[in-house]
């Protein structure tokens, strides 16, 4: 379907920095942005609200759009009966997570773009997603929907607010937290292993028969699960997974990154639009089985990602832009397909054979008449990520020139801070693994960024575009900062990092954690009052701001000794470990962090007067994988007491001094600690001997 746009007239929405909104600013609709003053005209007007809800680089948004919102008769429709309303769920995940939860609870199925009718007072009456502008499908044309809610408003308005407050109260009561298990066992790991071999498609890897998502976490998880059992079938499941997904269309041959998802079994065909987040876990996936397995495609994956973040999706400031669209000229993928006869004319007839004996190519096409560039994974051959073929490298740059010719899919570029931080956490975990500092300076760049708008705007952030941000921050973005704190710290030794990891902890807990209830919020006690205060656990395309937080509350309980950060992280894990277990899909994240609490977990402090020589030490920790250790590290030690106050605050530092020009490594369990070592080949002598029998 081709989208063409067309209005000079525009509504409010000019006026905002949310390009999704932006997006919209010429519809002939007369929308509102959330906020006070769309509730008062609903409530002044005595209509519903019309809330729809997208991001801008959603294709049926666009479709939507296209069909029903730049129609002059419908837009007429909305405007006389409706206050209409549009939300970026990008900028505004609360309001998008309880109206999806209403919508999921009517209809059971939820997605974008999410259409929901509302009551002068917010509450949800009715709502669906994408709705055709006539019948089609067994779905209403939306002009009938329009007029069968505004006749029901009028007529029926005592039912429709009965109906409101209830689903209120029911999404209310779905979002308590599930009943404690304290029986915290490995067997709950068994269980989740088990039922995602159930799921795995042994054939073409990943989850499911058809539309396919990475289900990254729930991939990491098994890396954790084939540690602790090397002869399950955990390892297996990853590599079938990693290796049709990077051969496939999933992955953009040419230009790096992963598209969203794939609407086939096969990863042929996806979903077009790519999203920082999921090259974020993605890449730093790849890199941790690389890590494993020492297979030469995960690290050369990890890194062309990176590449791509770099070129593509990054500002002058080292932020990450967050997303790409899945069209341009008005249809989907157009940017990414070859036309056969396109490809013989670009390239000479020795490349083009090349090109034939390395993609899987046909007159036909595979998605409209057209090739989306994959590959059969065999053997060394890489595709274009085998850097030693020079002519299939030469091939990638050529068609690459060429494509650059061509309309680019629309770029959202606003930055939002927990995807951020997830991306500058996997640009981390390649330094550790290449030792390449570039990679852990585009990480300190955007961490410096961030934080820089962090201090002079007010506090912690969820979007900023433009110099401007565009609302506060959530949980996700304060456990997000959290964890890349703790990470920098790692990868640096400056102890400043921790200094802000701690601020950041303690902010988590005194803006999101309910003592009463046991139970962390994803908006902060002082954010805007909604119809109810959302507070999701489980994983969805990123971890849930609660897990994020539990893992980070976790090792800084650790680090710190803080008993009140461990009773927290007890009380959250006890209440979602069991139904994690049944749902590992759902809790990817939560089940890697349950992992770490029930294993033992290495307490690592390393100390030094001399940086470089602390680093040496460090490395050795990237040697193998070990997922379970916490990290403290002092690389600029003084004897001198103006100094020592800084790490004696740290259990795992009090009192470790280094030998004389060397650095020293301390290996604990419960601040039990091995005696000392000050060679990078006994440090890596003492850390086999803690990780090998937990192999066995």
């Amino acid at each position: 379907m081709q989208l063409v746009h067309g209005h000079d007239m525009t509504n409010r929405l000019s006026k905002e920095s949310s390009p999704y909104l932006l997006q919209h600013k010429n519809n002939p609709v007369d929308w509102f942005a959330w906020g006070k003053e769309a509730f008062e005209e609903a409530k002044s007007r005595d209509v519903p609200i019309l809330l729809s809800i997208g991001y801008s680089s959603c294709h049926w948004c666009h479709v939507m759009e296209y069909e029903s919102f730049e129609n002059e008769s419908i837009a007429k429709l909305m405007n006389q009966n409706f206050v209409s309303v549009k939300v970026d769920r990008e900028e505004r995940p609360d309001i998008d997570s309880i109206y999806m939860s209403a919508v999921q609870s009517m209809t059971g199925q939820g997605g974008w773009p999410l259409t929901v009718f509302l009551t002068g007072d917010g509450l949800p009456f009715f709502g669906g997603t994408y709705y055709p502008p006539e019948a089609r499908g067994g779905m209403p044309g939306f002009p009938q929907l329009l007029s069968s809610i505004s006749d029901a408003y009028k007529d029926r308005r005592s039912e429709i607010e009965e109906s409101g407050s209830y689903l209120r109260d029911h999404i209310k009561q779905s979002a308590q937290s599930p009943h404690t298990d304290d029986n915290m066992e490995p067997v709950l790991l068994d269980r989740a292993y088990q039922q995602l071999s159930t799921q795995h498609d042994w054939e073409s890897g990943g989850f499911g028969n058809s539309i396919k998502f990475p289900q990254t976490m729930a991939l990491e998880f098994l890396l954790r699960y084939h540690q602790k059992h090397p002869t399950s079938q955990a390892l297996e499941m990853v590599e079938l997974s990693l290796q049709k997904m990077a051969s496939g269309g999933m992955y953009d041959q040419l230009g790096g990154g992963f598209h969203r998802y794939s609407t086939d079994k096969n990863w042929i065909v996806p979903h077009f639009e790519k999203m920082l987040y999921d090259n974020a876990l993605l890449s730093r996936l790849y890199i941790h089985a690389y890590l494993i397995t020492g297979r030469k495609l995960y690290i050369d994956v990890a890194e062309d990602i990176f590449r791509y973040i770099d070129n593509e999706m990054t500002d002058k400031l080292g932020l990450f832009y967050s997303a790409e669209d899945a069209d341009s000229d008005g249809k989907e993928g157009t940017y990414y397909i070859w036309d056969y006869e396109e490809l013989q004319q670009i390239l000479d007839e020795q490349e083009f054979k090349q090109l034939q004996s390395a993609f899987t190519l046909s007159p036909k096409g595979n998605f409209e008449g057209k090739n989306i560039l994959h590959y059969t994974l065999s053997g060394t051959h890489l595709g274009f990520l085998d850097s030693d073929d020079l002519n299939l490298q030469a091939i990638r740059a050529k068609l690459t020139k060429q494509r650059a010719v061509r309309n680019k899919p629309f770029r959202d570029e606003k930055n939002l801070l927990s995807w951020n931080a997830l991306m500058s956490l996997s640009f981390i975990d390649g330094y550790f693994i290449t030792k390449d500092e570039k990679w852990l300076n585009k990480a300190i760049l955007n961490a410096n960024s961030l934080l820089s708008i962090v201090d002079n705007d007010s506090g912690v952030f969820h979007s900023y575009k433009a110099g401007k941000v565009g609302s506060y921050g959530y949980l996700e973005d304060y456990a997000a900062l959290l964890l890349l704190m703790l990470s920098l710290h790692e990868a640096t030794l400056d102890l400043d990092w921790l200094t802000r990891a701690e601020f950041f902890g303690e902010s988590l807990i005194q803006l999101f954690w309910d003592s009463h209830e046991s139970r962390l919020y994803d908006t902060p006690q002082d954010g805007e009052t909604l119809i109810i205060r959302p507070g999701e656990s489980y994983d969805n395309a990123t971890p849930s701001g609660s897990s994020m937080a539990v893992e980070g509350l976790y090792k800084l309980s650790i680090i710190t000794n803080n008993k009140q950060y461990r009773n927290i992280v007890i009380s959250l894990l006890a209440s979602t470990s069991n139904i994690a277990s049944e749902h590992p899909i759902s809790f990817g994240n939560w089940l890697c962090v349950l992992d770490s609490f029930l294993y033992p977990t290495l307490e690592i402090a390393i100390v030094a007067e001399d940086h470089e020589n602390a680093i040496k030490m460090r490395d050795c920790l990237f040697e193998s994988y070990i997922p379970n250790h916490i990290f403290c590290g002092n690389a600029y030690f003084s004897r001198s007491e103006k100094f020592r106050n800084k790490w004696d605050s740290y259990p795992l530092l009090t009192e470790r001094e280094p030998e004389s020009n060397k650095a020293t490594a301390f290996l604990c369990e419960n601040y039990a600690c091995e005696l000392p070592v000050s060679s990078p080949k006994e440090f890596l002598d003492l850390i086999r001997q803690k990780i090998n029998p937990a192999q066995k």
